[in-house]
């Protein structure tokens, strides 16, 4: 079957890297991650799975050492355009077609491995894990950042009315269906199962951003898979009573957005404390 998300983020794609949806709650907070992310002097292959338009290998083949090959991993084939057209000319960067429950990588090869907001979106969690465990050297690392189970929820408590009016109860809980939130304990057992407790470590995070109506707006294209299914003809009404709903939102500091954010860590054979 298509995958709906995946045929959005495709289809969007060269409205990805537009400058309000970079300034938005989403841009702001993939930044704030992508800054964090360290190369170890000993890294040799770095894969960043679910790549997007590739901002993040750049950044991170600039700072790093020219014999690091850095592989980014994104199902969606115009965002894999995208990314080949940012990196074209940098030989030590190449762009995969694949995902979590398929990465198409030899076995024990990666010594980092990293995503940023793209682990919520598989199909597959038992899958997707096992897929990291292969790819990893024994010593390899990882982090994994993505939305927790109390994610957006201004957003979603004056949104879901409606969604619901303009979907339905089966396509609105189908639609809610293609995206996962785990809550800590969850991601931490799920990784736990096939790393052991011993390599995995789970922060969260909590942080909220203000924007205008059109800022808020922006980010749209990251989420706007999750409602395809709503009749063409019944979409710009939909939009309109969304936007009314958001601007009703407005604060002095702008309209919020909280952003509940797990960071998953896997680290080789070192006993870990869960962080609050």
């Amino acid at each position: 079957m298509p995958n709906l998300v995946v045929e959005t983020y495709s289809r969007l794609a060269d409205k990805y890297d537009d400058e309000l949806n970079l300034q938005s709650c989403w841009g702001r907070a993939a930044d704030k991650i992508q800054n964090s992310l360290v190369i170890e002097d000993d890294d040799r292959v770095v894969v960043d799975v679910g790549c997007g338009t590739g901002k993040a290998l750049c950044q991170l083949a600039s700072l790093s050492r020219p014999n690091v090959q850095l592989m980014g991993i994104e199902p969606a084939e115009n965002m894999r355009k995208c990314a080949q057209r940012r990196v074209a000319g940098r030989q030590n960067i190449s762009i995969l077609d694949g995902c979590f429950e398929t990465i198409p990588i030899d076995s024990q090869s990666v010594d980092y491995l990293f995503s940023i907001f793209a682990f919520h979106w598989v199909t597959d969690q038992r899958a997707s894990v096992r897929e990291i465990r292969r790819v990893l050297k024994p010593d390899g690392r990882a982090d994994l950042f993505f939305i927790g189970r109390n994610n957006g929820h201004e957003f979603i408590r004056k949104t879901s009315p409606i969604f619901l009016k303009y979907m339905g109860p089966a396509r609105f809980l189908e639609s809610a269906r293609m995206r996962t939130q785990l809550t800590k304990e969850g991601a931490l057992r799920l990784f736990s199962e096939t790393f052991g407790a011993r390599q995995v470590s789970v922060d969260e995070s909590y942080e909220t951003f203000y924007d205008s109506l059109e800022g808020h707006w922006g980010w749209w294209v990251r989420i706007e898979g999750q409602f395809v299914s709503i009749p063409a003809e019944a979409r710009k009404a939909c939009d309109q009573e969304v936007r009314k709903a958001l601007s009703e939102l407005s604060t002095t500091r702008g309209i919020p957005y909280s952003i509940h954010c797990l960071h998953l860590m896997v680290r080789p054979g070192i006993e870990l404390q869960s962080g609050s």
